[in-house]
């Protein structure tokens, strides 16, 4: 899939993990989709450290992209503070786009369902009410495309739990578990064990990968809030970002 092409530096801010593999997804999908990617915590480069290798290059304005799903606690305090941190380090034009999750990505999580009667859709959890509502409004965008029952559940800090939502639908024949997850990792790693041990008949993918998600990073999805952008930028698929990584940006010709 070609994505839509960005004009301004474009820096995918993803929380981290200590599971390599989380990383490696992270790194993989920046790649794809031109951008390059930062961690705020677990791996390397930060996003400040990006962001003023890309200043020292020339570049005085760029975007960040947060690998987020919903705008819980890392969306709403963590991704401003480094946005302002960088700022302040760099005297950029910085600017936030939006977090990456919606019901924008049903036609993903439909599509790694096998036959089934009902659906879980497993996502993190939250504390947060705001990121609940958000994970349960794509549930029943979920329920309304597949015309199953479908119930949102949570791996951590909310219910129902994961298991228990399987063992709750199972009165009505196969239970399929959806992924509401980016990469993989402990928690997915969870999902799949529990939700197996439950009775669910297949667990999907995460969502890395699928091209939904990439259009929702380029900003190629069809919300209101995400611009469609013009122009180009070299992924740093590197730990740390090197003079040549980011000075590969070029703008495209007017």
């Amino acid at each position: 899939m070609r994505h839509p092409r960005l004009s301004r530096p474009t820096v995918l801010v993803a929380h981290g993990s200590p599971d390599p593999r989380h990383a490696a997804a992270v790194r993989e999908l920046a790649t794809a989709t031109g951008t390059v990617a930062a961690f705020l915590e677990f791996d390397a480069p930060h996003p400040v450290t990006v962001f003023t290798a890309l200043s020292d290059a020339g570049h005085r304005c760029a975007d960040l992209v947060p690998l987020l799903l919903t705008d819980a606690y890392h969306g709403r305090v963590d991704v401003p503070r480094v946005a302002r941190e960088a700022r302040e380090a760099t005297g950029a034009d910085i600017r936030v786009r939006p977090t990456v999750g919606g019901t924008f990505l049903v036609p993903a999580l439909r599509r790694t369902l096998p036959p089934c009667d009902a659906v879980v859709l497993a996502a993190a959890g939250s504390r947060d009410a705001g990121a609940l509502r958000a994970v349960r409004e794509v549930a029943s965008a979920l329920e309304a495309e597949a015309g199953v029952p479908v119930t949102a559940a949570f791996a951590t800090a909310a219910d129902p739990d994961v298991a228990a939502a399987v063992r709750a639908l199972s009165g009505y024949g196969r239970v399929a578990v959806a992924s509401y997850f980016i990469a993989p990792g402990r928690l997915h790693d969870q999902v799949v064990s529990r939700a197996t041990a439950a009775g669910a008949v297949g667990v999907g993918p995460v969502l890395a990968g699928c091209p939904e998600l990439a259009a929702a990073v380029t900003g190629g999805h069809s919300t209101p809030s995400a611009a469609r952008l013009e122009g180009t930028i070299s992924s740093a698929a590197v730990p740390i970002p090197n003079a040549h990584a980011v000075a590969a940006y070029q703008p495209s010709p007017a």
